[in-house]
């Protein structure tokens, strides 16, 4: 378990059990309200630390499962709150939607939440889900969740582990790695919000 001076801070926060306690909470909030996935997150310190990679993208998908529940029984108790969450989410708005039941209906309800890199947030997938079948079991949607979330996050983990050598041998400073790091993950947001504005797409 090699570490560079400039990866050592970000390895340290990796082990610290701390940690998960975020993530399980990130991602419980990024399946209800939150626009920016956890892999933000988990990328810097599994490239610091890749062999933290399992506990962290676990405790990423285990709060991402339990924010797919509690948006599965908020849009039943209060559909309104949720009307307003969607709404408020940037790069979605009523095209995202449609596009989202598109999807589940194109391909199927398993193979539409299976989904591999960026694109649709999990809950567009669930309120999707909400207008085609809306009485499915809970269970059945965590365990939609549990492939989504595999899908979307573990891709994205696993390669910035693999670039782990890298970093190593780029020999950056703490500071320097923070700022690019940010800095690409802002670009990347914004231009993905930019790209799926729904005024775009009318």
């Amino acid at each position: 378990m090699t570490e560079a001076p400039g990866l050592a801070p970000f390895a340290a926060i990796a082990a610290e059990p701390a940690i998960w306690l975020v993530l399980i909470a990130w991602g419980f909030a990024e399946a209800i309200v939150a626009p920016v996935v956890p892999d933000v997150l988990i990328g810097i310190l599994v490239l610091a630390a890749p062999w933290q990679l399992a506990p962290l993208l676990s405790a990423a998908i285990v709060g991402g499962v339990g924010g797919a529940a509690a948006f599965w029984r908020l849009r039943r108790v209060r559909p309104d709150i949720v009307a307003r969450i969607l709404a408020s989410q940037p790069g979605l708005g009523r095209p995202g939607l449609t596009e989202a039941q598109e999807r589940l209906r194109r391909r199927g309800v398993v193979k539409g939440f299976a989904q591999i890199g960026p694109g649709l947030p999990v809950k567009a997938c669930l309120a999707a889900l909400a207008t085609i079948d809306p009485k499915r079991p809970v269970i059945e949607v965590m365990a939609l969740a549990l492939l989504n979330r595999l899908a979307r996050l573990a891709p994205v983990a696993i390669a910035f582990a693999f670039l782990h050598p890298v970093a190593l041998a780029a020999d950056w400073g703490a500071a320097t790695i923070a700022a690019v790091y940010t800095a690409g993950w802002a670009l990347f947001y914004g231009s993905y919000w930019t790209l799926r504005d729904p005024r775009r797409r009318g």
